[in-house]
């Protein structure tokens, strides 16, 4: 239907909904000029297969037709790579958005910390330390993930869609919840001594922040950040007490989009979208 109405356009085939906002925002960076029609496929394993489909038509589907997948612990999956094809060299897209650079962004033009460096500094520090905590309260959770990635275990129930689920955060400390790793990513298999011995020294080589699941990372991101919207709007507060007057900042405007258009550009998308043609 698609391409009865629009025979030349461009198609960008993404895993999911929230992945459009995110790649519209640094394509846009890259190519203001370019033209496409989003197409979210509802998942990795569904990008793949709508590109087989492509690759059985014999009318030249697959002409125009671009594919966007994040590495996740399995980076293709076993399908081979195609120049048509970028993957992220993070774990995911959300990956990208969280971060202190991209703090920094939020607090000089959400938070109304402009001409205050000095204190968006020492709250830059704050979140790199929750961060920290919270990336070590998630390691086993990751680890269990990772292994059941790589071996290809089916996953017994969906994971934590909820920070409530994976920790306890407040602006100044993080801890873990009364649930444990393996009543929250639950497979029936297990791995034989070497197998896990393998994956675990494997895993311990990945940069947390930027290889461990990125929707875990931001959901924990996005609850700090509520909480420092909290903080922002109160008078009494010891995080803004440096600041003449509160001031209203609502979580409910921070959107990936936004969270995209201050993060970095993953690595070779600039090469990839200006091949696009």
């Amino acid at each position: 239907m698609l391409r009865g109405h629009s025979p030349g356009c461009f198609v960008f085939a993404f895993e999911g909904d929230q992945d459009k906002a995110v790649y519209f925002q640094w394509i846009r960076r890259i190519r203001p000029d370019l033209v496409y029609e989003p197409f979210p496929c509802d998942g990795k394993k569904q990008v793949f297969l709508f590109r087989e489909m492509l690759d059985r038509d014999l009318g030249d589907l697959s002409s125009r037709v671009y594919f966007f997948i994040d590495r996740d612990f399995d980076d293709f999956a076993g399908y081979p790579e195609r120049e048509n094809t970028f993957m992220t060299e993070h774990y995911s897209v959300e990956n990208y958005l969280v971060s202190a650079d991209v703090l920094e962004e939020l607090l000089k033009d959400e938070f109304h910390c402009h001409a205050e460096p000095k204190l968006r500094a020492e709250l830059m520090a704050l979140f790199e330390a929750r961060f920290s905590d919270f990336l070590q309260v998630t390691k086993e959770l990751n680890k269990r993930l990772f292994i059941a990635r790589r071996m290809k275990y089916r996953l017994e129930k969906n994971l934590p869609d909820g920070i409530n689920q994976l920790a306890t955060v407040h602006p100044k400390q993080v801890a873990p919840t009364a649930s444990s790793p393996e009543a929250i990513v639950i497979f029936g298999e297990v791995p034989s001594k070497e197998e896990e011995e393998q994956l675990t020294e494997e895993f311990s080589k990945l940069d947390p922040a930027t290889r461990y699941r990125g929707k875990f990372n931001l959901l924990f991101f996005m609850k700090w950040l509520d909480l420092l919207c909290s903080e922002r709007r109160d008078a009494a507060s010891e995080l803004f007490a440096s600041l003449e007057r509160p001031r209203a900042v609502n979580i409910q405007s921070i959107s990936l989009g936004m969270l995209a258009s201050k993060a970095g550009l993953p690595r070779g998308l600039s090469e990839f979208i200006a091949a696009v043609q």
